[in-house]
């Protein structure tokens, strides 16, 4: 009845529907019980694939999700996450008032990353003989599993906190801070990854590892001369024009495509493009309000569906799977968590503060999913491991909050607000009146609009 063409637009038509109902009803849910909406639309992403819809409705899913438009799901996934990547280190800022506020979070993330990837490797050691594929050396699948988990989400860290109202406050930008360098710790981990994995070994892996140093050095060389000038003239007239946002649209493609060439995929050479535009004060905001809710709504459910479409969980039960995922999991969990510990008491923190940073950078959210997403793809790991990860991913961000709720009651919660307050209009401080004095109107209402809209996918 109608051509291949045609099939194809009514198969992924009808899969973003329901990719996109699916994610806001689960993320709607997930509020109700006090977890951010990505773990709800994590879970979405679960149900959607064989776990569940494919097992009571297999007839519909294969519709739904048939083999043709899978191809075209991952297309938009990857477009999306390029684009929201570039977003999140847009977002990367932070102004240390001592340089003790300056070098915590340098140590934390140090921390949250060295440890959890040693403890990751060594438990990715431990069953490599059931999960390791053939084709992968033990160092490189070790190398890959504790870079995993050594993954913290800025962008759910981000989104959580400004939920809260505590992005601004002491504890929120330590903790932010921490999980924008482990991010990009990460990323760098990831390249190295892919390099080895395409190339075979580390002299051949220079050929995808130098293009990209390159790459950064121009995107943070060039980026700022090309840019800064448009986005004030933006922030100076209250919105960003069709010309700055079809330039930086075409610039994040571009840089996606030449990343993706090399063999370091397109979400890094986003990351990188937003890192090295020039931080102009109230940019990002504006950029939030015209491209994150397409990106959050559409794209981002999209890509957790195509995770999910990945994981099967029908064999949870053994006792094999068990047992990895509980080794994963105590790996994952307890060094990210120990770490952040340690380091915040040998700063002199307390204890509740403590509590709640381990928990918060247990916060994987989007970024591991990511990551194991192009492992999968680079044939790093196979479908039973990856499930497994994906389950991790949603317990360790789904303890994050309530760690975090520990020791942040809404009345400590007031009293960290209260003292950023103290302090800003303190002696010798720029009073907070001041800080926007010489924005224009409109910006200001853009800032204050954007406060809970930015990263709220993630």
């Amino acid at each position: 009845m109608h051509d291949p063409k045609m099939q194809l637009l009514l198969a992924v038509t009808a899969a973003l529907c329901v990719i996109v109902l699916a994610a806001q009803v689960f993320g709607r849910l997930a509020t109700k019980i006090g977890q951010p909406a990505v773990v709800g639309e994590m879970v979405s992403g679960i149900v959607l694939g064989p776990t569940v819809l494919g097992a009571l409705a297999p007839d519909f899913s294969g519709y739904v999700f048939s083999a043709t438009a899978k191809p075209t799901l991952y297309v938009v996934a990857m477009i999306g996450l390029c684009l929201y990547m570039f977003l999140v280190g847009l977002e990367h800022e932070y102004h240390p008032t001592t340089r003790k506020d300056a070098v915590l979070p340098v140590v934390l993330s140090i921390a949250g990353v060295v440890v959890p990837l040693i403890v990751g490797a060594a438990a990715a050691w431990y069953i490599a003989g059931d999960y390791r594929p053939s084709s992968v050396s033990l160092p490189l699948f070790m190398l890959f599993v504790g870079g995993a988990l050594s993954l913290t989400a800025f962008p759910m860290l981000a989104r959580a906190l400004q939920e809260r109202d505590m992005m601004r406050t002491h504890f929120g930008g330590v903790a932010v801070r921490a999980a924008a360098i482990d991010d990009a710790a990460a990323w760098c981990v990831l390249a190295v990854v892919s390099a080895l994995a395409i190339h075979g070994d580390w002299l051949a892996a220079w050929q995808t590892i130098v293009p990209a140093i390159v790459f950064m050095v121009a995107a943070f060389v060039v980026l700022p001369k090309v840019f800064r000038a448009p986005m004030e003239k933006a922030v100076l007239s209250g919105q960003v024009s069709d010309g700055l946002v079809a330039g930086l649209l075409a610039l994040v493609l571009a840089a996606g495509w030449f990343t993706d060439y090399i063999g370091i995929y397109s979400v890094f050479g986003g990351f990188i493009c937003g890192m090295a535009l020039p931080r102009v004060p109230g940019f990002a905001p504006l950029l939030n309000i015209r491209l994150m809710q397409a990106v959050r709504c559409l794209f981002l459910p999209v890509f957790f569906a195509y995770s999910g479409l990945n994981t099967d969980l029908t064999g949870a039960l053994s006792s094999d799977y068990v047992w990895a995922l509980l080794v994963l999991l105590i790996a994952g969990f307890t060094s990210k968590f120990l770490s952040a510990l340690s380091v915040l008491r040998s700063f002199r923190w307390g204890w509740g503060e403590s509590v709640a940073m381990g928990g918060l950078m247990n916060a994987r959210g989007l970024m591991i999913l990511i990551f194991i997403n192009i492992g999968l793809s680079l044939g790093l790991i196979e479908k039973q491991l990856f499930s497994i990860l994906v389950l991790i991913a949603v317990l360790t961000t789904g303890l994050a909050m309530p760690l975090y709720r520990l020791h942040f009651k809404p009345a400590r919660e007031e009293a960290a607000r209260l003292e950023l307050a103290a302090k800003t209009n303190s002696p010798g401080m720029k009073p907070t009146s001041d800080i926007h004095a010489s924005a224009a109107p409109s910006e200001v209402l853009v800032r204050t609009e954007a406060l809970v809209g930015a990263h709220g996918g993630s």
